[in-house]
């Protein structure tokens, strides 16, 4: 079945729902002087500098929460207590200040009166800070400290829980983020340190531990706010994305009620009668920023949607994936004749893999799973348009077959990101570059997103060739044709990160990237197929089904 594409993910897109947090105590309100903002994010997600710049800029002030868990974790490291001792680490909170810094933003540390701003940031407390902060008797400690730091408003307070516990109910909610790969070069630089080195492979390593224990907490776990705006910054400028939080403040400011204002109470009852479906405005497209092309985009909030039902994300093939698998290759085998070419045995049985496959017929994805599924020994997972689970049996075969949801309406972001979650948990995900069959069976141009998932992730890519089933089954007809031959060729496992063309940034790196799979797919491929990226292949001596 067709799949959606997986776009660029640094295109705008609607923000899929979440689950709400458990219900926080009223933040303070803001004052006349100015709003409150909660700027959440990951670690090395850029929400301090940029909140700091952005605040420099407003005139506002700044805090940002994650120096408080820090200084506790400092603190605890040098004092001995473990993050057992509940009752020793909470008393570590009375010690902790934080002070206003030359340009009044409150981002100087100090213990018992001694500036340890530096110290907080170092590799011990990198790798200590989230089982502290889990602790939930100390985030209960530090949340009254940091409502009164936001009571006065006009401030932007960053931290990774703010929208949702902290400050419920501030005046605008924005969600800062970026790939594990880019954050982890980001801090690298920081740091000094070369990201292919140990050092920099340690920090990323760091920073996906990190990342599994902030979002998989019981107490106040990392995720935006239902209400927020979640800006994606890979491949951004600095600049870029102060902008984009600068325009998005001015644009609340401008656009608040004044005090007797009636919609201040529906905003306000709107807020507690549970979530809505949240605002998203993505950062602008690296490629573009990287140029200078054109300006950021903040989209127009999303209608509300209802979420939609999940497909469990599992490696083992049930008996229902077996059995059509089986029933697929009897049907397809009464129409034509399927030949499997290349090393099957070569595609790895464990840890994330991506096949990637031209689409130039509906029997691509039901050859490619007939024949692979019982060779491959695990599932393959699949997405799909959303309309096929309208279906009742169609919906349930698909849902506990490996088929995954998308809402192509705002597929960007979502397929991206589910897409990245299967992967980084180890499974086999069946892409189609292209995301639509092709009219005529040679290979469309393909979107960037496929290219820059592979490297994001690090998983080997399988480049696929399903050679003349647009021939059999060519786009437009009910049925199959029968007769002839469909021949499904795989080639050798690679891996983009491997290329030093893609190692950039911006749009040339991407479209390096995307050239170099698609040439891969395109040399498995006849002549006739190869379309749009004929020219990736060096000329060779013509085969049998060149024809």
């Amino acid at each position: 079945m067709p799949e959606p594409p997986i776009a660029d993910p640094t295109t705008p897109a609607a923000h899929s729902p979440v689950a709400p947090s458990p219900a926080a105590p009223e933040a303070a309100p803001t004052t006349p002087a100015g709003l409150v903002i909660a700027l959440d994010g990951p670690g090395s997600s850029g929400k301090s500098s940029v909140g700091a710049a952005a605040a420099l800029e407003l005139g506002y002030r700044f805090c940002d929460t994650g120096l408080l868990y820090r200084a506790v974790t400092w603190l605890s490291l040098h004092r001995d207590v473990a993050e057992t001792d509940v009752e020793a680490l909470v008393s570590l909170v009375s010690e902790v200040e934080l002070a206003a810094d030359a340009e009044g933003r409150l981002a100087r540390v100090l213990v018992d009166g001694r500036d340890v701003t530096e110290e907080v940031r170092a590799p011990d407390v990198d790798a200590a800070v989230s089982a502290v902060s889990r602790v939930p008797e100390l985030r209960a400690a530090l949340l009254d400290r940091q409502r009164l730091l936001a009571a006065p408003g006009r401030i932007i307070v960053a931290g990774r829980d703010i929208g949702t516990v902290v400050l419920p109910d501030a005046d605008l909610k924005l969600f800062l983020t970026a790939s594990v790969a880019e954050r982890a070069r980001r801090r690298a630089e920081e740091r000094r340190v070369n990201p292919d080195r140990p050092e920099g492979r340690a920090i990323l390593a760091d920073l996906r531990r990190r990342d599994q224990l902030d979002s998989s907490r019981a107490v106040a776990p990392l995720r935006p706010a239902d209400d927020a705006r979640v800006l994606l910054t890979d491949g951004n400028r600095f600049d870029e994305t102060v902008k984009l939080v600068v325009d998005a403040i001015r644009k609340a400011e401008a656009s608040r009620p004044s005090a007797g204002d009636p919609r201040t109470a529906r905003k306000s009852r709107r807020k507690r009668r549970g979530p809505q479906a949240p605002e998203v405005a993505s950062a602008s497209d690296p490629a573009d920023s990287a140029e200078g092309s054109r300006p950021p985009r903040v989209p127009a909030p999303a209608e509300p949607v209802t979420p939609l039902a999940h497909t469990p994300i599992e490696s083992h093939q049930t008996l229902l994936i077996r059995f059509v698998a089986w029933a697929a290759r009897l049907i397809t085998r009464a129409v034509t004749h399927v030949t499997l070419e290349g090393d099957v045995d070569a595609i790895p049985r464990a840890g994330p893999v991506i096949l990637a496959a031209n689409h130039a017929s509906n029997a691509d994805p039901v050859v490619i799973g007939a024949w692979l599924t019982p060779r491959l020994g695990r599932r393959i997972h699949w997405l799909g348009k959303k309309e096929l689970f309208d279906w009742p049996v169609i919906g349930w075969m698909a849902r506990n077959g490996g088929v995954h949801p998308v809402d192509r309406s705002r597929a960007d972001l979502e397929a991206f990101r589910l897409a990245q979650r299967i992967l980084e948990e180890g499974h086999l995900l069946m892409v189609f570059p292209e995301g639509t069959r092709s009219p005529d069976g040679a290979l469309q141009p393909a979107r960037d997103g496929l290219a820059m998932l592979a490297l994001r992730t690090g998983a080997p890519i399988v480049p696929i060739a399903v050679v003349d089933s647009d021939r059999r089954w060519p786009r437009g007809r009910l049925l199959p044709r029968p007769g002839g031959r469909i021949t499904l060729r795989i080639g050798e496992p690679f891996r983009l990160a491997d290329d030093p063309a893609t190692s950039g940034r911006g749009r040339a790196a991407k479209g390096a990237a995307t050239d170099r799979l698609m040439g891969r797919i395109a040399a498995l491929l006849p002549p006739r197929q190869r379309g749009a990226y004929a020219a990736q292949v060096p000329e060779a001596p013509a085969s049998a089904d060149e024809a």
